[in-house]
């Protein structure tokens, strides 16, 4: 047994992760040094290149880290939607406020962490195919959302109501003027009807 693999090395490791991760959120890939993450994690600098082969192992680990733990609290306002019929209003807003929570700094920092990740591992294969599982996740979330709303779910329609979503998104963290959730709500309305109409 390696001391990596010990209780004692599996916390140290964990504590490392958790501390990438929330730097990544918090302040983006260029925060995530093995100085930092030492800091963040209380334990000594030496740790973070015994546990991980290289700043990008751990970067991997922070990517994973924060892309779960953003899901994570999804599934969980997700959990609380009640099955009822919405209009297109209505379920322009819940889908809004679910998943492009922004009124806190905490919400927002995870929002703009979603989209920095979502680019930035567009160039490494491995980062990829990660971001396209939790993209995967956020999707069947959607299809979630939809169904308890009383509306006829097509997976491929929801990834292109996911990708408008995205578009909304992007072009509002660029006005200072727009809000997240308003741009996000006021495209799902456009589109809601057409992509998962009233289930009959």
């Amino acid at each position: 047994m390696t001391a990596a693999t010990t209780p004692k090395g599996e916390r140290r490791r964990a504590a490392l992760v958790a501390a990438a991760g929330e730097l990544l959120v918090e302040g983006g890939f260029e925060s995530v040094r093995h100085r930092a993450v030492a800091h963040r994690a209380h334990i000594p600098l030496a740790a973070t290149t015994y546990y991980f082969e290289s700043l990008g192992d751990l970067l991997s680990h922070a990517v994973a880290y924060a892309g779960d733990h953003d899901v994570s609290a999804v599934r969980e306002r997700v959990a609380a939607v009640s099955r009822r019929r919405r209009g297109e209003a209505a379920l322009a807003r819940l889908i809004a406020s679910v998943f492009f929570a922004s009124e806190t700094e905490e919400e927002r920092s995870a929002l703009v962490s979603r989209y920095e990740r979502l680019v930035v591992c567009t160039r490494d294969p491995e980062l990829s195919l990660l971001q396209a599982r939790l993209r995967g996740e956020l999707v069947d979330l959607h299809a979630e959302v939809l169904e308890r709303s009383g509306r006829t779910v097509d997976k491929v329609r929801v990834q292109r109501l996911v990708a408008i979503e995205d578009g909304a998104a992007l072009a509002a963290f660029t006005d200072p003027d727009a809000g997240i959730t308003r741009a996000v709500r006021d495209a799902v309305a456009a589109v809601i009807d057409d992509l998962a109409p009233i289930a009959p």
